[in-house]
């Protein structure tokens, strides 16, 4: 029969290989979690670098629109910045996120070049919308609706990036 002592000697090396294993695998998750915490604050950092990128664009823009001393059209420049960023950021945002900022720094660049080149000047105001955060009904001009979808595109990225930084979306 087999001893006392091999059956301890079997028993503590099983022992010892299941804890060794429960270890293995609980650093591996607490890996796997600090990972995903990185990640994460890595992402709503990329989502507010983002945000801030784009607000600045259309900032710069309204008030290279009304006109105001030192202010210079984003134009192109502007939508370098911000393509170079999503580049930067792309790991961490979701493609409709990309999607969106693309289309809101788009849109921000096509409002500038249609009231740049005057296709507003019907009436003396007619560019004040833009100057201001005056809604305008998207049937009244083709920058009507370019604003309106602008401010459609504000919302979801502010709805995302809020609900990123609550914890309330991946």
């Amino acid at each position: 029969m087999v001893s006392d002592t091999v059956i301890v000697g079997v028993l503590t090396f099983i022992g010892t290989g299941l804890v060794t294993a429960a270890g293995l695998w609980q650093w591996q998750r607490t890996q796997a979690r600090e990972a995903r915490a990185a990640f994460r604050a890595r992402r709503v950092e990329a989502l507010g670098e983002v945000w801030e990128a784009l607000s600045d664009l259309e900032e710069r823009q309204r008030t290279a629109m009304s006109g105001q001393a030192g202010s210079a059209v984003p134009g192109r420049s502007g939508m370098r910045e911000v393509n170079l960023l999503l580049l930067r950021s792309s790991p961490f945002l979701r493609p409709d996120e990309q999607d969106w900022a693309q289309a809101f720094a788009q849109r921000v660049v096509e409002i500038d070049a249609l009231v740049r080149a005057g296709v507003l000047n019907d009436r003396p105001d007619d560019d004040l919308w833009w100057e201001t955060t005056e809604r305008v009904p998207p049937a009244a001009h083709v920058a009507g609706r370019a604003a309106c979808e602008l401010m459609e595109l504000r919302a979801k990225l502010g709805d995302r990036y809020a609900a990123v930084m609550r914890g309330d979306h991946e």
